[in-house]
Formats: C-alpha cells, structure tokens, sequence
C-alpha cells in the first residue's frame, strides 16, 4: 500500500511533485471509511499538462526496482530528465507491505545510480540500508550480505533480490521486491501500452479460475443489459491444440441469440481484456495504475469499478487504483480528497490534490465538475474554460 511518492526533475515536471494517499485530521469520516489512506486516486488536467508522467514515475520505480539487474550493462536508465536538464533525478516512495512501513530513496542520472537508501518506519524513520554509487556506506546486520555483491551503476540494489540466491532471509528486501512486483501498470517509459496479454492465455485463465470469470462476466453483465450471459467455448484445432473463445448471451423480444467478441462494442471489448487487471490486483492487495481508465468504457460503468476499491468487501486486502481519465464528472464520484489536478505553466508541471485548496469553494457535499468546466481549481486551459463550461451545461 502506498501512501506517498514524489519525483524531481523527471519529465515535465522540475521541482519536486508529491502523490499523496494519505487522508489527515480533517477528513470526514464517511470519505475515510475507518482508513488513514485512499484506495483510489483520480488524475485529471489538459491534455498534455503531464498526467500520464505521474503514472510514469510510479511505473519506473516498479520496472527499476524489479528487473534493473537484468539489463545490459550498458544500457542506460529509462526515463528523461525535465528539459535535457543535466541534474540528477530523484524518486522516494513510503509505503507498507507484509506489515511493515518502509521508505526509499533513490536518485540518478540516466548513466548511473547516485543514490539509493532504504529506511523502516515506525515513530520515527531507521535508516537500514544506504548505497553510494557503486558502494553500499551502510546497512543493518540482516542486510550485509549485499555489501559481498559487485554492484552494476545502472542497477537497484532491490532488484537483486531477484537474481542472487542470498543465505540470508533479506525479508527487508524481499518485503519491497514483494509490492513492487504487485504494481501494475499499463504505462512503460515510452507512455502509454496496451496489455500484451496472450489473449488464449487470457481466456485459458477465465476458463479454468471460475472467480475471475464471474468477477469479469458480473462486471460486464452490469455495464450492458443486452448480455444476459457469457460462456468460454474450446474446440480442438488442426494441430491438436486446445482452443478457447467467448460467446455472448442476449435476449430480444424474448428469443435468445450468441455474438463472438468481435460483435460487442468496444466498451465491453475493453471490459473483457482488462478486468483481470483489476481482479489480481484486488486479490493480492497490490496497485493498480492506469493511464486513460475511462478510454472506451461507458461513463455509467466508471463508479462501479471505483467501488470495487472503495468497499471493503470487495477490497479487503487494501488495493489501491491511480489512474488518469478524461471523463470530466468522474471527478464528483472521486471529491476532492481523492482528485489531484495537473496544470502547466511555460511547459513545468505542477499538481495538487483538490482539498490542498484553500477556502470553501469545494465542498466534497456539491459537485465539482462545474467549479473545473470554469476553470476556477484549474486543470484545464483558461481559454478552454467557458468552451467547457457551455458545453456541460448542454448536458443537462
């Protein structure tokens, strides 16, 4: 569970810009829910003002620290500073896994690691763990085997848990391999991907895992009332190969008839593809980060999925879901203790999150998208505002 992160001179954004999960005193109990973090976060700003940069930031530290060892030795580190600054970059994240609080830094250029130090937290943050250049200055009794290991300048000292078969247990180190692994994104250095997923293997895993294809066929049934069922057929093909693809069930004027997935419309296309990324990370507790949630996806269909994360029966083992969207109302079903919003100003990012907002202007109990249709909290260009602003008034 994450519950901050922030990045310097990483992209657009130059000054340091803070991800915050955490909810403080002032937060009314109902948007707690009992918790001291959101399980969802929702980015929204202009088009280009750097919103896919957030989940950016959060997939690097993922991709680094888990696979980092495996790289070429002379590959360089996959990100860009703000403006071909020639400053160090620097990330930290402080998060909980197995139970325990943890937080770490890390800063680099794109040749090398400056930087990396790990520290628990209790009452107060215990450094357990630093590493200068290619040299580990520091580390607690349970974590000295690393200062036995040659260390690679464009490595993570985590990702080594990955290659090294230690003597000692590292749980410190196995705890951080262990969330970082449970990050899923669908954005790499370049932006925006779409899921590489073997789509046989996809439906292989709803054929044989009964809760996750209903979890996915509730979701689905839900966002479309036309299906009234779903089934995964198999045939064996020429080679003797098993064969898997879906049927959808629909009702009209009482008869029922089948359409393949090449006849559903695209929001249940994308429904059918993505879901298992929700239901892993549900099921393991682990963090959803999405660029473009809402791309293809019914505006209707948006809250049921934010209150899969949001419902304690649904979530119980504290998941957590970032993700960017251009859906302007979703930001009423988030409030403004769950909406950070992105501005840019001479080509710098900036980001808030909505109750950082000084004043009474936003109240979580009134809407909020006709404040943002106005640009009074920003997060969409001045000039586009009153465009915005008549056009969803037409609305309604």
């Amino acid at each position: 569970m994450i519950r901050k992160f922030g990045v310097r001179n990483f992209y657009c954004f130059k000054e340091g810009v803070e991800i915050n999960f955490e909810f403080d005193g002032h937060v009314p109990s109902l948007v707690k829910n009992e918790q001291d973090v959101t399980s969802i976060l929702g980015i929204k700003g202009a088009n280009g003002s750097g919103k896919t940069n957030i989940i950016k930031a959060l997939s690097f530290l993922k991709n680094f620290c888990c696979t980092s060892a495996d790289s070429d030795l002379k590959s360089k580190i996959p990100f860009e500073e703000f403006a071909k600054s020639m400053d160090s970059t620097e990330f930290y994240v402080e998060f909980e896994s197995n139970g325990c609080k943890y937080y770490y830094e890390l800063e680099v250029t794109k040749e090398h690691v400056i930087r990396e130090e790990l520290y628990r937290k209790k009452s107060r943050k215990t450094l357990i763990l630093k590493r200068e250049l290619n040299n580990i200055s520091f580390s607690i009794r349970e974590l000295a085997e690393i200062g036995t290991i040659k260390l690679r300048k464009n490595a993570s000292v985590i990702s080594l848990f990955n290659k090294y078969n230690f003597k000692s247990e590292m749980l410190d180190l196995k705890n951080l391999n262990h969330f970082f692994h449970k990050v899923i994104t669908n954005v790499s250095n370049r932006g925006y991907v779409d899921s590489n997923l073997d789509f046989q293997y996809l439906l292989q895993q709803y054929s044989d895992t009964s809760n996750l294809f209903n979890f996915v066929k509730n979701i689905i049934i839900e966002a479309d009332e036309g299906i009234k069922d779903i089934e995964i057929k198999e045939i064996i093909n020429e080679d003797g190969e098993k064969v898997y693809f879906p049927i959808f069930l629909h009702e009209a004027s009482e008869q029922g008839f089948f359409l393949t997935l090449n006849e559903e419309s695209s929001g249940t296309k994308r429904i059918f593809e993505k879901m298992i990324w929700y239901w892993t990370v549900l099921e393991a507790g682990g963090v959803l980060a999405i660029d473009e949630f809402d791309i293809h996806l019914h505006a209707m269909v948006l809250p049921s999925i934010l209150n899969l994360f949001l419902n304690n029966e649904s979530n119980p083992y504290g998941a957590q879901f970032i993700f960017t969207a251009h859906n302007t109302e979703i930001i009423d079903c988030l409030g403004k203790y769950r909406t950070i919003l992105v501005n840019k100003e001479e080509n710098e990012s900036y980001c808030y999150r909505l109750d950082e907002i000084p004043g009474s202007m936003i109240r979580n109990d009134r809407p909020i998208t006709p404040l943002y249709l106005e640009g009074k909290i920003g997060g969409i260009p001045s000039n586009l505002a009153n465009d915005k602003e008549a056009e969803f008034h037409g609305r309604i």
